[in-house]
């Protein structure tokens, strides 16, 4: 009997599966274009660099706002995943591990708000989106509060891990501040004193 290749056919994506692949297309675009023109890119852009039209867009999001914080859901959320993963406060160097990886996040380009070099989304655009949106604001407000609750959850035995936390978190908020103002910093050195400061908080 001759062979005969079996030709293997893809199962048809479902609706609601095509939908969520065009919603991550969309979501794709806009963060390439907000890391190449701003947060002002266009609509149109976007949709075409995805390659759906505006009407495929406002099946997925109301407006722009709602296109923003969907970002910002894609890269906060997978970004504090990455750092946060795999620890907890019953591990003895967590904190520092955290510390070192978002270090790492920074000089690899990999942290969207404080890459070396080139950030893929710029903090004064970001805050002005805020002070625009209450719906981008209370987004980074959530985004924040999430990442002041992880890092006090690794210090369970520190009655002052909130604040402790804040104060991680203003330091981040105010690099990337002294930075988009053109302050020369060394994160590395930046990095050093803060993982000393770090060591006597576990």
């Amino acid at each position: 009997m001759p062979y005969v290749k079996r030709v293997s056919r893809k199962r048809p994506l479902s609706r609601e599966e095509t939908k969520q692949k065009t919603r991550e297309a969309l979501i794709e675009a806009a963060l390439e274009s907000f890391a190449r023109e701003g947060l002002d890119a266009s609509l149109d852009g976007i949709c075409e660099r995805a390659g759906f039209t505006r009407g495929a867009f406002y099946v997925h999001f109301a407006d722009r706002e709602e296109l923003l914080v969907a970002v910002m859901d894609h890269v906060g959320e997978k970004f504090l995943a990455s750092v946060f993963a795999g620890l907890s406060g019953a591990e003895p160097g967590s904190l520092r591990t955290v510390a070192e990886r978002f270090l790492t996040a920074v000089s690899d380009g990999s942290y969207p708000l404080l890459a070396k070099g080139r950030p893929m989304v710029k903090m004064h655009q970001l805050l002005d989106a805020c002070a625009r949106s209450p719906k981008v604001r209370e987004r980074y407000r959530g985004l924040v509060e999430m990442s002041i609750a992880s890092l006090a959850g690794l210090m369970p035995n520190e009655p002052n891990g909130v604040a402790i936390g804040q104060l991680l978190l203003a330091t981040i908020i105010g690099a990337q501040t002294m930075s988009e103002l053109g302050v020369e910093l060394d994160i590395a050195v930046l990095g050093a004193q803060a993982l000393r400061l770090l060591h006597t908080a576990e």
